[in-house]
């Protein structure tokens, strides 16, 4: 489910800057350049989320059992729906899955660089 979920948000994120990218006349490199900045943003946010404040927030229960309105909208897919969720204890907090977000974002970004020749 964190991996469904990451996939979802790296993919709008990187529609996003390249709609916006060719919206603004600057191409597929600069959409390129706008998704690798917002996966960077994504890993900086989900740093910041997973930085414990104190050792007390490392005891306490990580995940609520509603979750959010994407989280629900992922798990509507086909094939997630079907699935088990974990109990909430066990399973990944939003900001894990941002941060996991935030690296696909980056890998998207290195294989539109790497395997489409965009530079």
């Amino acid at each position: 489910v964190a991996l469904a979920y990451a996939l979802a948000v790296a993919g709008a994120v990187t529609s996003g800057a390249l709609a916006l990218a060719l919206a603004t006349g600057g191409g597929f490199v600069r959409g390129k350049i706008l998704t690798f900045v917002a996966g960077w943003l994504l890993v900086g946010y989900a740093t910041v989320r997973l930085w414990p404040t104190s050792v007390d927030d490392l005891e306490g229960p990580s995940v609520s059992a509603r979750g959010t309105r994407l989280e629900g909208l992922v798990r509507g897919i086909p094939p997630l729906r079907w699935l088990r969720l974990p109990a909430p204890p066990e399973r990944v907090r939003v900001a894990g899955k941002v941060f996991l977000a935030g690296v696909v974002t980056l890998a998207g970004s290195l294989l539109m660089e790497t395997a489409f020749g965009v530079a």
